[in-house]
This record gives C-alpha cells, structure tokens and sequence, in this order.
C-alpha cells in the first residue's frame, strides 16, 4: 500500500502515549449511533483489548434494528465505572453529542477525540480532526496500521462497515484515494463484505419498503429541492423506527432536478432531527453549522426545537430558499 497519510506523527505519537499510559479506557461515539459511529468504537475497543488495555464503549442510546448484524455489538454497553484513565470520543466532536456519558467524560483524566466532521468546538487532550476523511473508521484504521496495533476478521468487517455506510457505497463526493486504499486492505485482513451488503442492502422487509413509499407520498417537491417530514406517529404507523426513514433523504438527493434534500425526523417534544444532503454545489455542513450542527459538505445534521412538524417544515422551507438564493 503506498503511503498516504492524513493523520500527523505527532497526533499517531500522541495517541499511543495516552495508550500506553492508561489503565482504563473508555470510547463514546454520538447519541443515535450510524455504522461509523459503531464501526469505529467497537473495532478500536477490540484492537485495544487485543493490544492489553481494558476498554468499553459506552451505551448511550439504542441501536437501531438495522445494525444489530455488527459484530461486538455485545460490547456496547453501560459503563463500569464513573471516570476513566482515558476517554475517547469518535465520530463526533461536540460534548452534548455523546449525551448521558458528557459527565463520565468531564470525570476523566484524559480526553481526545477522533472525527472527520468539520466545524466541531470540542477542545480536548487531543484532537484528532480530519474534516477531509469521509469516515472515522477511515482515521481508526489509520491508527490502527500505523501503530501495528491489532487488527482480526471482526475489526476489519467493522472498519468497513464504516467505510460503506458513511461512503454511500464509496459514490459521495468526499472519497479519496486512501479510502480505496483503506478498503482493499480491509478486505484482504478479512472483512466480510458479503455479510455486510446482505445485511445492509439486501436484507429490507416489505413493511420498510412500504413504510418508504408512505413518506415518498409526503414529499414536497419545490425544484432545485425537496423536503418531507416524518413523525412519531407514522413510525407507530407501520412498526418503524426512526432510523428506517433515513433511506429517503438519500432516495430524494438522487432525483433528476433536486439539488438538496431535507429529512425532518421527529425524536422527541418539540425536538426535530434535520437530515440534509446536497448533489453539486450547496454546502449543507455551511447551513448545519449556522443552525448548531455540523457534517460535511455534501451530507449534514442539526436539530430543530419547534412546537409542531408543521412549524419545523416551514422553518426549514425558508433555510432551504435563503441558501440556494444566496
């Protein structure tokens, strides 16, 4: 494999010094967790555990029944202890993400963060931040090669799955040559890409493809965009989680003539998780960050605090219209 490299050797130094240097070890990933999140918590606990060190990755919501194939998912659990040596947060790099384990974190001794998210504030022992990564698995595989760390069949299944979820099968735009790279080299230490696109991709009931084409029906089409809301109520609807209407935002972004779609997902009371993603040329992590979320350029979050759906829709109705005119 040549050599490419994203991380600096002072942050590889870094990170195996605090290693090194800890008798417990804790890893969070972000409340809601993707297959990155999952990807890169459970394969780093897993190199580490094999390296010598005790580690967990703590539980800090329910995993959405679509990843429940992911080997270690056993390991995604409730913390052992109230303060660690070490406390790795992945995926995310702003503390209100990793929710009920933010006092464990603050408790710590040590804190660093690995993310590839831009416009995170999180100041912490270290930040290993690489906005131009499309996937913190990308970042823990790169760790984990360069440090000679320990890597088995599970861990690579786990760093790709990562890889492909947060890639949209490596067609997004933010991809590189190391991703190729990365993923070659997974496959060759064993990574079970069958199991993972079976499970992934061809492995959807009839009830979620029905439930799809119920949202599909709600979409408001205003070219260049499109934007559909999804509540509590149409989850219950059809035996749903929220998760499983995350397909959709991809579905409208790949429609001829829409530049940017938006997903607005119902989570709690007045509470409205905002899913967007663009084609060519609108920054959606640009539109996250002024609404206090983040992303990336072509794939970006934020929450919205609104008494109705309706409200919600009509907020972000007018964020959508002020962004492509700008």
């Amino acid at each position: 494999m040549p050599k490419i490299e994203k991380i600096n050797q002072n942050e590889i130094d870094k990170f195996k010094e605090f290693i090194d240097q800890a008798e417990s070890i804790a890893i969070s990933a972000h409340i809601n967790p993707d297959g990155d999140a999952l990807g890169s918590s459970l394969s780093l606990r897993k190199s580490l555990e094999l390296y010598g060190k005790k580690a967990e990755v703590i539980k800090i919501s329910e995993v959405d029944d679509y990843l429940s194939f992911l080997p270690q998912l056993q390991n995604y659990k409730d913390p052992s202890q109230e303060e660690y040596d070490l406390f790795i947060i992945v995926d995310c790099s702003e503390f209100d993400r990793i929710d009920k384990a933010i006092d464990i974190c603050r408790n710590s001794k040590k804190v660093l963060v690995i993310d590839h998210h831009k416009g995170g504030s999180i100041k912490t022992d270290l930040n290993i931040i690489h906005s131009d990564s499309p996937a913190s698995c990308e970042l823990v595989y790169e760790i984990i090669n360069r440090l000679d760390l320990p890597i088995d069949k599970e861990i690579a299944t786990l760093l790709y799955v990562g890889l492909v979820t947060d890639t949209g099968r490596f067609l997004y735009s933010n991809i590189s040559e190391l991703t190729f790279y990365t993923a070659a080299d997974l496959y060759k230490k064993g990574a079970d890409f069958e199991m993972i696109y079976k499970n992934l991709y061809q492995n959807k009931e009839i009830s979620k493809l029905q439930f799809e084409n119920y949202i599909l029906n709600k979409v408001e089409f205003n070219k260049p965009y499109a934007l559909v809301g999804v509540s509590q109520k149409m989850c219950q609807e059809y035996n749903m989680q929220m998760g499983d209407s995350e397909s959709v935002v991809n579905m409208l972004r790949d429609l001829k003539g829409i530049e940017v779609a938006c997903l607005i997902k119902e989570y709690g009371e007045n509470e409205f998780k905002i899913s967007l993603r663009s084609k060519e040329y609108l920054d959606v992590a640009e539109i996250a960050r002024n609404n206090g979320g983040g992303g990336h350029i072509r794939a970006a979050g934020f929450t919205l605090y609104e008494k109705t759906m309706d409200e919600a829709i009509y907020k972000m109705r007018n964020i959508l219209k002020e962004a492509l005119n700008d």
